[in-house]
C-alpha cells in the first residue's frame, strides 16, 4: 500500500531528527521476529541509550545520503530494523551483539559511525570498547599521570633544597653544649 506524501514527509523529518542526535546507527534484520521480542529488542535498545525502530527502508536510506552518511543500499533491504545510539555508541552496537546470540532472527548487518559506514566486523570491534565513562576515566588518567609526577619531581627539589639550608644553618649555628 502506498503511503501519502504528506506521511512520507513526516516520516523523512522523524528519520533526520533520529540521525542528527545519534553518535552511531547499528542497522540490524528482525525478519520473523514475533511481537514479543521485538518489544524486547526496543527495550533492550533503550537501556543501552538507543531507540530501535523498524524503517521504511528507502526513506532512511535517502536521509543517510542527505546527511552524508551513506550505506551501501543493500543494507536497507527486507525487514530491516535500525538502532540509533544517542549517547554511547559502544554500548548500542554490544547490545545489538547480544541480541543477535539471543535471538536467531536477529542480525547485525552493518552501521554508520562518524558518517563512514561499517561493516558487522566493525560493528563487533565497535562493542568490544569499553563504555564510555571508563573511556574518559582512562583518557583523564592518562593526562594526570605526567602532571602528578612533575609534581612529585618539582615536590622532591623543593624539599631537597630546604633540607640543604636546613643543614647549613645547624652547621653555622654555635653549638650550645
Amino acid at each position: 500500500m502506498a503511503i501519502s506524501r504528506d506521511k512520507k514527509e513526516a516520516i523523512i523529518a522523524e528519520y533526520k531528527e533520529l540521525v542528527s542526535k545519534s553518535q552511531a546507527i547499528i542497522i540490524t534484520k528482525y525478519g520473523g521476529m514475533d511481537m514479543k521480542q521485538l518489544d524486547k529488542v526496543r527495550k533492550e535498545m533503550r537501556s543501552a541509550q538507543g531507540e530501535f525502530h523498524v524503517t521504511k527502508n528507502t526513506l532512511l536510506f535517502k536521509v543517510l545520503k542527505d546527511a552524508g552518511q551513506e550505506v551501501p543500499e543493500k543494507w536497507l533491504t527486507g525487514q530491516a530494523g535500525v538502532n540509533f545510539c544517542f549517547k554511547d555508541p559502544a554500548a548500542g552496537a554490544k547490545k545489538a551483539g547480544e541480541l543477535a546470540k539471543e535471538f536467531e532472527k536477529f542480525s547485525v548487518i552493518g552501521g554508520v559511525l562518524s558518517g563512514k559506514a561499517i561493516d558487522p566486523s566493525g560493528v563487533d570491534a565497535l562493542a568490544s570498547l569499553p563504555p564510555l565513562d571508563t573511556l574518559r576515566a582512562q583518557i583523564i588518567g592518562l593526562i594526570s599521570t605526567p602532571a602528578t609526577n612533575i609534581a612529585s619531581v618539582l615536590n622532591s627539589a623543593v624539599a631537597g633544597v630546604m633540607y640543604a639550608l636546613q643543614a647549613k644553618i645547624e652547621k653555622e649555628q654555635p653549638s650550645e653544649a
